[in-house]
């Protein structure tokens, strides 16, 4: 499972990076938690301090390791799951060529 690991720095953070540019950096090679890996991270601008593209084998791994990231590195972490965009064209191309839309069930056919 990919997820995107979006951080901004709390005030601890914005110091340790004053003091040393590489702070995040650094917190993010020594994170180990089993069953994730951090592929890519990012330094950006906006809303976030920091997006870093995680594979991880569930969601549960992926909160061990926000919590574990935003203690290490001082930030607050917001994460999101992932799926790749070509893998929404397959569905939606399925959908096209069987001539289904989505199914709905309305509220009587649900309650019989």
């Amino acid at each position: 499972m990919l997820f995107f690991l979006l951080a901004n720095l709390t005030d601890d953070g914005l110091q340790a990076c004053v003091e040393n540019p590489d702070a995040f950096a650094e917190a993010c090679d020594s994170v180990d938690v089993p069953g994730a890996r951090l592929l890519s991270r990012y330094a950006t601008l906006g809303q976030y301090d920091f997006v870093v593209l995680v594979e991880a084998d569930s969601a549960q791994t992926m909160s061990r390791l926000s919590v574990v990231l935003g203690a290490n590195a001082h930030v607050h972490v917001e994460s999101m799951q992932a799926i790749t965009a070509h893998l929404m064209s397959e569905v939606e191309e399925e959908l096209i060529q069987t001539g289904n839309p989505l199914q709905t069930v309305e509220p009587a056919e649900a309650a019989s």
